[in-house]
């Protein structure tokens, strides 16, 4: 009898510790109560004691109140909120210009032909743009006295009125209406000094067409 006895106590002191391991395992998995919305609001809480105090030292060493300092916070916080990405602005300030330029192009066509300006290319590339504008309506100004001020400084870009006949000879290229050789390599040499190497090719392949060879 004493021999049973002594075992049960055995079998009891050795199934304790499995049954503590149970009971701590379980203890370990019921512990995990802490959801993800909690951890950010203790971050939240330590964010906010950490900029109140970054304030009240700013305070203090500025001599000026803390609720200065925390106006100062609360302005900056929404206009950055409300501001623009810089990547954004820049994709945004590129589809203005070039819209701008479309109807600064239009502008210049519709004036040029007013003008009887011959290469209204030449003359976009040329022209001073510094005194046009497009207003937010898309209204444009300036063209006509951008292009007046070119012609002035550059004459061959206009076709000259037709002479009468009987008024001399012209000899093999007519020197008005802007297609002899002279009015072609200085609309080539212009076109050369702005870097429009597209305009240059033009003006060249033009030239030949009507048996003007250039370099």
């Amino acid at each position: 009898m004493e021999n049973q006895n002594a075992q049960n106590v055995q079998n009891t002191q050795a199934a304790a510790p499995a049954a503590n391991v149970q009971q701590a395992a379980g203890n370990t998995q019921g512990a995990v109560t802490v959801s993800a919305e909690d951890i950010a609001a203790a971050l939240d809480a330590r964010h906010q004691r950490t900029e109140r105090s970054v304030i009240k030292s700013f305070a203090e060493q500025n001599g000026v109140s803390v609720e200065e300092i925390t106006k100062l916070m609360t302005d900056y916080k929404a206009k950055q909120a409300t501001a623009i990405p810089a990547d954004v602005q820049k994709r945004i300030d590129e589809r203005m210009r070039t819209a701008d330029n479309r109807l600064i192009s239009a502008e210049v066509r519709a004036v040029g032909t007013e003008l009887n300006i011959i290469d209204i290319d030449a003359a976009f590339a040329l022209m001073d743009k510094s005194g046009v504008k497009v207003g937010e309506d898309g209204s444009v100004t300036g063209v006509k006295e951008a292009l007046e001020a070119l012609t002035a400084a550059k004459p061959y870009l206009v076709k000259a009125a037709a002479t009468s006949a009987g008024t001399g000879s012209t000899g093999n290229f007519p020197r008005t209406g802007g297609d002899n050789s002279t009015d072609y390599a200085a609309r080539l040499d212009e076109a050369r000094k702005s870097g429009n190497h597209g305009l240059a090719t033009s003006i060249i392949s033009e030239a030949a067409a009507k048996g003007i060879y250039l370099r």
